[in-house]
């Protein structure tokens, strides 16, 4: 990197720092206000940022993609910044997130407000109870769910084993997956990147819906491995 893009870079990182400490709390009273309005509030925080800071977001999304349907929205996970990157492609989904995100109080108060799912990812047991009380009583087979069934994000240039949660999650409630490829984002904001953005654009591409209608719990692994293959291919492309 040249001095200039050290520097821009740095100058990223104190400004997504402010606007962080700003606009959680602001997601946060916003949704207290009217509901849904934090949504659109951190769908245009995350636009407005990511453009001061030198970043585009190119989405494509398959035609077959019914803006009305529910779907399980599956991406590959390679940076902090694939999240906004699917908030902006699909600004109606509710995350899956890792519990212990939600004891960091100004981020706990605005992924509340986005109606985020809470799973304890460092035990697949509780995890995987968790996913089936949610199945049966949250009613999954009517939401827009965003998971990374990575689990973590991947080293730089890697990409980690899918867990089975999200496609036992899709066969239970008979709802799609839709995989989403995210490239650009590793370099934009590498993983241990701390907050300094470097400018650049994230290709977002939401894939055909994948059918879950006939499977059974025990084909998740085979789902799974199917929606991963059409994933990486997209991503390679």
């Amino acid at each position: 990197m040249t001095w200039i893009a050290i520097l821009r870079s740095q100058l990223n990182r104190i400004l997504v720092f402010v606007a962080l400490v700003i606009s959680l709390p602001t997601i946060a009273f916003a949704e207290l206000l009217r509901t849904g309005r934090g949504r659109v509030v951190a769908v245009r925080t995350v636009r407005l940022v990511a453009g001061l800071c030198g970043v585009a977001f190119d989405v494509e999304i398959a035609r077959s993609i019914n803006p009305e349907s529910a779907y399980i929205f599956v991406a590959n996970h390679s940076s902090p910044m694939d999240i906004p990157a699917v908030l902006v492609a699909c600004p109606g989904v509710r995350f899956v997130a890792a519990a212990e995100l939600f004891r960091i109080p100004l981020l706990a108060a605005a992924m509340t407000a986005l109606d985020t799912i809470p799973l304890e990812r460092r035990n697949p047991e509780a995890a995987r109870a968790e996913l089936a009380v949610f199945a049966a009583t949250d009613g999954a087979g009517n939401s827009r769910i965003a998971i990374f069934p990575e689990g973590g994000i991947a080293p730089l240039g890697e990409r980690l084993a899918f867990k089975s949660g999200a496609f036992a999650l899709a066969i239970e409630t008979g709802v799609p997956v839709v995989p989403v490829a995210i490239r650009g984002t590793d370099q934009v904001l590498p993983p241990r990147g701390r907050l300094a953005v470097r400018p650049g654009t994230v290709k977002v591409r939401v894939l055909d819906p994948v059918s879950s209608d006939g499977l059974r719990v025990d084909d998740r692994a085979a789902l799974r491995d199917s929606v991963r293959e059409a994933l990486i291919s997209a991503i390679e492309e």
